[in-house]
């Protein structure tokens, strides 16, 4: 190969690197009125995730809830105890949606007012010698309103052995701003801002 050869060769590999170079930094230097196009690719793939809308049915809105609840509660237990949390929600029930009878002064459930759920949580304790697994009863109160969409009202829990024995349940107490009150609550600030996925 002659040596001009081997000149226009090496000008040759040069003008294809700098001419590389120049697609790759040109959308790098368009000014403002002449922006860069956008490739069909980047036009058209979704980076974020839609947003979902929250149900304004207790029923779905519930089987969304329980189903996403446990992550939320051990979410809320370690942001407090860190490390040294050693108790886990592993599941809940299907919940059931027959009211007691109970004297309110909110409005009839079916006008938009108290909604009553009931459900079971599944739980695991651990400690240094053995893991424990307890139930926890929740009976749950939703307010719904078409101007604030839904809120916790109050919730009541008791806790009993898993599987059931003879030992008899914990007394029933008010639970609204304990753990389980806090991560229902975030999940339903979640829903309404639309960051939960559809049930």
């Amino acid at each position: 190969m002659s040596l001009k050869q081997r000149h226009l060769t090496t000008q040759t590999r040069w003008s294809l690197r700098l001419g590389g170079i120049a697609v790759a930094i040109a959308p790098l230097l368009c000014s403002p009125g002449h922006p860069a196009q956008a490739t069909p690719s980047t036009a058209t793939t979704p980076f974020i995730r839609p947003k979902t809308l929250c149900p304004t049915e207790v029923q779905p809105l519930t089987t969304a809830l329980l189903r996403d609840l446990p992550s939320y509660l051990n979410r809320q237990s370690h942001q407090r105890a860190g490390s040294q949390a050693g108790r886990y929600a592993l599941l809940a029930n299907q919940p059931d949606f027959r009211p007691l009878p109970i004297r309110t002064s909110y409005p009839d459930p079916h006008a938009g007012g108290l909604h009553q759920i009931f459900f079971t949580l599944l739980e695991r304790q651990y400690d240094t010698r053995q893991a424990t697994e307890y139930q926890t009863y929740h009976w749950l109160f939703l307010a719904h309103t078409p101007q604030q969409g839904w809120n916790l009202a109050i919730l009541y829990s008791r806790e009993g052995p898993y599987p059931s024995a003879d030992q008899p349940a914990s007394a029933l107490q008010d639970a609204t701003r304990l753990a389980t009150g806090r991560a229902i609550r975030q999940w339903l600030r979640d829903c309404q801002a639309g960051a939960v996925p559809s049930p």
